[in-house]
């Protein structure tokens, strides 16, 4: 009895908390508290409870507007999650008595319509929470896109000039050597020497705290990604950590975050891993000298988003911290996370650029697909550009589908454009497939045309057959090839359209720096997801986008023809990157 009047008490507080109170600016510490709100299921339970009239369970991103609104609520989670583990110890049935002092007065204490109603708002991905500075400062200082093949200056002139690749190792090695507090990463695959070296120097020379991930199926699948692990493994200590990511998926995010609380606060997102194939700027061929190097010896087409200032950076290395501090797995385990909204800045611009931040498993509502990349299909206007390494998800399939009903009515025209790996493109499963009116028969391995493709209900044959010259596969120069030196040597290279890209130019908007697959295989994989508006940066994707465009030789439905007609197998892949391909 006297324990239910001391938790009544503390309601209490917490009911005179809710009355309005100056925003808190400390990120750490809620990040921190929502994550053991949520991990205790039985105080995550209790404050479901409480708001009854949604449906859907709380999302991080709801949780951390109802701390930065009403901060009062921190110490007295803090108390809550202290009682309820002195209840627990004492017995079953106190702990059940106090779970139910605690689900009846939460529930009647914060029923408070208006502040009920402001966290139902942030029930949808679509509304994500907005992160905020004092004084209305910019959430961040300044955005730059880099990209490691070559792209035009202006996508818009067919007389562009062209712009050199980025040397995206490079780019890694000079982020990771601007830090001068701590350095959090996490990576799929990781066979670089020089980022290594990076790293450790980072620490030895300058005393940088370093805490990483590398994906632990990798590691064992490649002995030099395993090196590499061995190497910074060896330098164990308090601030120097290597943890081998034991993911239910795959641990398949590429991010480094810098001094998240210091001036140089900065977060670094990649398509491409910590590997030669990805972003070494001479392909897989480094060990020839450049005169003997041929010109298809190239990395993966990808990018690198770097954006500098501590919001972005402090909510990254939060979503770092479950996986390589609390080393939780899986959708079983990581909460659902919602998007979290972080304005840049506005610098005499009519409206200020911003980022949307999301993380998987459990990303958006619990389904990126769906809540995420869905909506903004559904809810944008104009042209769509893509270009991807895998595109399976059926979710967005449909999505498009009935984007392409509904420009065709409002409109008269459905513009989509892509450019997908050309192997992962031809693959039964594939979306650029079906959206070209195709179906694979996986018993001849033969292309035919599928009468009954839903994409010829919205376009029409006509529609059809002019989307087709729009969705193509990746430029020669892509591709795998096999040759000999002069001393008989036989030598193979691989390069792949690596990108995750979704581009809405209409709207200034573009989902960059992402390391998720649009498939469902990623939903279970540890992944980042970025959405950004930024005409400047978007504007940089285009140029990238319409440089591997205008280079295709062939449509995917062309490619189809040419192996129907010489009976070519489509090379062997997955709708994700499997551990045991070297070139991801």
């Amino acid at each position: 009895m006297m324990k239910s009047l001391r938790f009544f008490s503390f309601l209490f507080v917490l009911f005179l908390a809710l009355s309005g109170q100056a925003l808190s600016y400390d990120y750490p510490k809620i990040f921190d508290t929502t994550y053991k709100v949520m991990t205790n299921k039985d105080l995550y339970k209790a404050l479901n409870e409480a708001l009854i009239q949604q449906k859907n369970p709380l999302t991080q991103s709801q949780i951390v507007f109802i701390l930065q609104n009403k901060p009062e609520y921190i110490p007295l989670v803090e108390q809550a999650l202290s009682r309820m583990a002195v209840s627990q110890s004492e017995s079953p049935e106190a702990y059940a008595e106090f779970l139910k002092t605690v689900k009846t007065e939460l529930k009647s204490l914060v029923q408070s319509p208006e502040f009920l109603k402001q966290i139902e708002n942030y029930a949808s991905p679509t509304n994500p929470a907005l992160l905020t500075l004092p004084g209305d400062a910019p959430g961040y200082r300044a955005m730059r896109l880099f990209v490691n093949h070559p792209h035009l200056q202006n996508p818009t002139d067919p007389q562009s000039k062209v712009l050199p690749g980025d040397d995206l190792r490079q780019v890694v090695v000079d982020f990771i050597g601007g830090a001068e507090q701590e350095i959090w990463y996490n990576v799929f695959d990781f066979d670089l020497q020089v980022v290594a070296e990076a790293l450790k120097n980072q620490h030895l020379k300058k005393n940088v705290k370093v805490h990483g991930g590398i994906d632990a199926g990798t590691i064992a699948a490649r002995n030099e990604v395993k090196v590499i692990f061995d190497s910074l493994a060896s330098l164990e200590s308090a601030n120097f950590k290597t943890v081998a990511v034991n993911s239910v998926g795959l641990n398949h995010q590429k991010i480094i975050v810098r001094d998240p609380f210091g001036p140089r606060a900065a977060v670094l997102f990649l398509s491409g891993n910590f590997t030669q194939s990805c972003i070494g700027p001479e392909g897989d061929l480094v060990q020839l000298p450049p005169e003997k190097r041929p010109v298809y010896s190239i990395p993966n087409a990808n990018h690198a988003l770097i954006i500098l200032g501590s919001l972005p950076a402090q909510v990254t290395q939060a979503e770092l911290r479950k996986t390589l501090e609390f080393k939780i797995r899986g959708q079983s385990q990581y909460p659902i996370g919602g998007s979290f909204k972080i304005f840049g800045n506005k610098q005499g611009a009519k409206e200020a650029p911003y980022i949307i931040l999301s993380f998987s498993p459990k990303g958006g509502d619990g389904d990126v697909n769906k809540s995420i990349f869905v909506p903004l299909i559904q809810n944008t206007q104009g042209p769509i550009e893509a270009v991807h390494f895998a595109f399976s998800s059926k979710q967005i399939q449909e999505a498009l589908y009935q984007r392409a009903k509904r420009d065709m009515d409002e409109r008269g025209r459905f513009e989509f454009r892509s450019v997908g790996d050309t192997p992962f493109a031809l693959r039964e499963w594939s979306v650029f497939l079906s959206l070209s009116g195709l179906k694979k028969d996986l018993p001849t391995g033969k292309y035919y045309v599928d009468a009954e493709a839903p994409i010829l209900q919205s376009l029409g044959s006509l529609g059809v057959t002019n989307l087709q010259q729009n969705i193509r596969t990746a430029p020669e120069v892509y591709g795998e090839r096999h040759f000999r030196l002069e001393d008989g040597t036989a030598l193979k290279t691989t390069s792949k359209i690596h990108h995750k890209v979704f581009i809405f130019p209409e709207e200034s908007l573009a989902v960059l720096g992402t390391s998720f697959n649009p498939s469902e295989n990623a939903e279970s994989n540890n992944e980042q997801i970025l959405i950004v508006k930024d005409k400047r940066i978007v504007q940089q994707a285009r140029g990238f986008f319409y440089y591997l465009f205008n280079n295709s030789q062939k449509s995917v439905t062309q490619e189809a023809t040419r192996r129907n007609l010489r009976a070519l197998p489509d090379t062997l892949g997955d709708d994700n990157e499997s551990t045991t391909e070297r070139d991801q």
